[in-house]
């Protein structure tokens, strides 16, 4: 089968959005082949708002891919099997191998790195190709494997937050995290980052993933900031938050400390343009009132695809979707023609077909060349905020964050 490269795949989308509706040929080939496409989603539980999201684009971008392949006159057509993963590792096994027993061997997600921890032995022994658009723990950054990330590992993550915090006169935080490869994880790479600064980083409050009730954990937060703020200049402390979902119980919560309500919070990719969070008065409330800031991997949006594209997942979602919704749309792309690329029943030559399509592919999201962690090798940071307009509450870009050489710039 002849190759096509990202370069040309690129080119595709573009020409495909330019034409506002696909309209089929009349001579259509011989050659009728159907791509069938898994894809692990947490449309339930804590990353429901992300796996939403995601779904939204990746409709669409079954609809652009299949309306390219009809333009063609090719009996080609890319089918997406989703399954809901409940935001629980047990769960996405379960699904994972339901997905290998249809012989589908190309999977996009999971979403959550707790997830993707879950299954990735059994994909690396049953040969199937995981290409998640979301997860980002760093003890998956792991070369070799058959997981592979359109986004950044979380130690970019950790080091934006604490250049942030030095930024913004932040020297001391005291963290409050999920107790999982995730948060853990993310809040390991906080501190690191952090103390190469010369800040200090308290005893922090972890929660399990599974509690329900997290009244003692935000009471036990409070009493670690009261004691910190006896000790060290209030402005100069934070909290910074590793949380998905949960966030809105936890505003919640913490809205009826003052000692909470009086220090700035920090928040990280899992709760940013978090639906729940800004539907919720009180949380949303807290968030405003506490100068929430959480970074996410974004990118600038100057390219034609990511013009044409992201309006179109706004519309079908009515809100601005997370950044990793633009890389499921990416994800589906390149899923599809590493499937037309790879040699049946050789599953070496996917991932060598991963590898090649992803070096040469510019998308939505821009370059997705990997590293050889088989992570996201180059990479932008958005922040953001709640703001309040009208008595509601949104979600509203405040800065973004790049890489230049060794430096970190700050665009306002």
């Amino acid at each position: 089968m002849k190759k096509i490269t990202g370069v040309l795949m690129s080119l595709m989308i573009v020409a495909i959005l330019g034409l506002g509706c696909v309209g089929t040929t009349e001579k259509v080939s011989d050659e009728s082949v159907d791509i069938t496409i898994g894809a692990l989603l947490p449309l339930t539980g804590n990353l429901a708002s992300i796996g939403e999201a995601s779904h939204s684009a990746l409709e669409l971008s079954a609809g652009d891919i299949n309306g390219y392949f009809s333009e063609l006159g090719s009996g080609k057509n890319v089918e997406l099997i989703v399954k809901d993963t409940g935001s629980d590792p047990e769960t996405a096994l379960e699904q994972l191998k339901e997905l290998n027993g249809m012989g589908i061997k190309i999977v996009i997600g999971p979403q959550g790195s707790n997830e993707a921890e879950a299954v990735l032995e059994y994909a690396n022994e049953n040969g199937i190709i995981l290409l998640s658009t979301a997860s980002t723990a760093p003890s998956l950054a792991i070369p070799g494997d058959n997981l592979f990330r359109l986004v950044p590992d979380d130690t970019n993550q950790g080091m934006i937050l604490a250049s942030l915090m030095k930024e913004e006169g932040t020297t001391t935080i005291i963290p409050i995290y999920r107790n999982d490869t995730w948060g853990s994880g993310l809040a390991d790479e906080v501190e690191k980052s952090l103390e190469i600064l010369d800040g200090t980083v308290l005893e922090g409050v972890t929660y399990e993933t599974d509690n329900l009730d997290l009244s003692t954990e935000v009471e036990s937060l409070n009493e670690k900031v009261v004691a910190a703020t006896s000790e060290y200049d209030e402005g100069s402390i934070a909290v910074v938050l590793c949380s998905y979902g949960e966030v809105t119980e936890i505003f919640t919560l913490a809205q009826n400390y003052p000692a909470l309500s009086e220090v700035n919070w920090y928040g990280t990719d899992g709760m940013a343009l978090n639906k729940g969070l800004i539907d919720n008065d009180s949380a949303a409330g807290f968030a405003v009132a506490t100068n929430l800031k959480a970074p996410m991997y974004g990118y600038m949006g100057s390219n034609d695809i990511y013009q044409a594209t992201v309006p179109r997942i706004e519309q079908q979602l009515g809100r601005i979707p997370e950044s990793y919704a633009l890389t499921a749309y990416d994800a589906l792309w390149i899923a599809t023609f590493v499937d037309l690329d790879a040699i049946p029943e050789n599953d070496g030559s996917i991932k060598t077909a991963m590898d090649t399509l992803t070096d040469t592919y510019y998308g939505v999201s821009g370059w997705t060349m990997l590293n050889e962690n088989g992570d996201r090798k180059y990479w932008e940071y958005e922040i953001w905020t709640v703001t309040e307009e009208n008595e509601s509450y949104q979600w509203e870009k405040d800065e973004m964050v790049m890489l230049r050489g060794e430096r970190l710039i700050f665009i306002r």
